[in-house]
Parts: C-alpha cells; sequence; structure tokens
C-alpha cells in the first residue's frame, strides 16, 4: 500500500502551480536545504504525478523517528483533454519524538512509500521491535514461541 494524499481520509489544499512552486521554495529556504529528500514520478508519461518530499537532512535517515504531512497539491492542466495534465504532490516529513512513524529502506518489513516518491516510511512499532530483537523484528516472539515448543 502506498501512503498518498490522494486518499479520501486526508484532505490537502488544491493549488495552481505557481503556488506550489512558491511553496517548495519557501519549504526550502525555511529548512536551509537545496534540493527536496526525494522527488519521483509515478512513471515515464507526461502525466504521471510527481510527488516532492522536503525535510531536513536527518529526516532521511534510515531509523529516523518522523511526523509526515500533506502540504498541498497542484495540477499543470497540461493537454488538450480533459483530465490530462500531471499532478504534483508536495509533503513535509520532520524528525518527531513522539512521531508514528519511521524512515525506512524500501525491503524493510512494513514499508510504505510515500506517493511515488521512493521515500520509505514504517510504522514507529515495527522499526522498534526490529530494534530490539536485533533484526528479527516482530518474528522474535514466533522464533522464541517455536524454540520453547521443541524444548530450547
Amino acid at each position: 500500500m502506498k501512503l498518498t494524499i490522494t486518499r479520501t481520509d486526508v484532505e490537502v489544499k488544491e493549488v495552481s502551480e505557481r503556488e506550489r512552486k512558491a511553496v517548495e521554495a519557501a519549504l526550502m529556504e525555511r529548512l536551509a536545504v537545496e534540493k527536496p529528500l526525494a522527488e519521483d514520478r509515478a512513471g515515464n508519461s507526461p502525466y504521471s504525478a510527481c510527488d516532492v518530499i522536503f525535510g531536513p537532512e536527518s529526516a532521511g535517515e534510515r531509523g529516523c523517528r518522523v511526523a509526515l504531512a500533506a502540504v498541498c497539491r497542484s495540477h499543470n492542466g497540461a493537454g488538450h483533454y480533459k483530465g490530462r495534465g500531471r499532478w504534483c504532490n508536495v509533503y513535509l516529513v520532520a524528525p518527531n519524538a513522539d512521531g508514528p512513524l519511521a524512515v525506512c529502506e524500501a525491503g524493510d518489513r512494513d514499508a510504505e512509500e510515500v506517493g511515488s516518491s521512493r521515500f520509505f516510511v514504517r510504522p514507529w512499532a515495527t522499526h522498534e521491535a526490529e530494534e530490539a530483537s536485533r533484526g528479527l523484528g516482530l518474528g522474535a516472539r514466533a522464533l522464541s514461541d517455536a524454540l520453547a515448543a521443541v524444548g530450547l
């Protein structure tokens, strides 16, 4: 499952392309970064959705506990047919001691991609379980039960 701001349970401000670019510039200035943490498209088509993740460099490290918020989205209205064009979604991620998510890699258990950005997060509880069990994650209890069942 992908996390995306097009889900019905997440409301995001729709803005013009110009306003979105201004928001991105303001985020880069405020965060004192030269580029987004992650940015990618859903495909090769000029109509493929684009997802951009902004945040401080430290928020992009694996295991960092974070909060994630959708900032805005815009549609460029390109093309001669109704509905054609590209959506661009902007997200903000920040380190948060009580954040519900942890930054992870694509192959980690319960990893979810934010839009199509190639930026992955997972529930903090999953990350915490994996760290506490030295990589076994939530399988540590299953392993313990299996060992106990055979008398080891």
